[in-house]
């Protein structure tokens, strides 16, 4: 037997880990301007939205939903998300009427407001973008009047306009609360 020490695997890994610790560099958060305001981005459609990110929750790629029956048509189903129950709606089917076509992008937006917790289906989401009054557009803006009473304001960010989307306005709707079919 050599006068070399055994290391437990455990040991090494633990070391390891102080090593990175003691030498890592967080990650820049992006530079946030005064009077801004962070948003969740995603596309319903063609059209590009941003909800405040206090209200979305989680963004998630994908839940097995179970169809509910006697529920509206735009209610894909019930998903089993971190162990609640928790309603999931097709937006686009909510405004217009016509399911959001299966789509690698698709995305489900878990929003909370008080004790009113949905699962939102949208067309995809585009990421967290920082939003502020310089943004704001006095321009007339191109979205559909279905979703006119859940539009706070339209921002320019880059190239692209969004819709700031209302999402506790869509979750304290009448057509939202109510998901049973009539």
């Amino acid at each position: 037997m050599s006068g070399a020490e055994t290391i437990s695997p455990f040991r090494l890994l633990y070391d390891i880990e102080r090593r990175i610790r003691e030498h890592m560099v967080p990650l820049p958060e992006p530079e946030a301007r005064v009077g801004s305001w962070k948003g969740v981005t995603f596309r319903l459609k063609e059209w590009h939205l941003v909800a405040k990110q206090g209200v979305v929750q989680e963004i998630i790629a994908s839940s097995r939903t179970t169809r509910v029956p006697g529920t509206q048509p735009w209610v894909v189903g019930i998903a089993n998300i971190h162990g609640d129950p928790v309603p999931v709606v097709d937006l686009v089917d909510f405004f217009w009427g016509e399911r959001s076509p299966t789509d690698p992008a698709s995305r489900i937006l878990l929003v909370r407001d008080g004790e009113i917790v949905c699962g939102i289906l949208v067309s995809e989401v585009m990421g967290v973008h920082y939003f502020s009054e310089q943004d704001l557009c006095d321009e007339p803006h191109p979205f559909p009047v279905e979703l006119g009473d859940y539009l706070a304001g339209c921002y320019r960010h880059g190239e692209v306009l969004w819709g700031e989307f209302n999402m506790q306005g869509l979750l304290q709707s009448p057509g939202i609360i109510d998901l049973s079919a009539n």
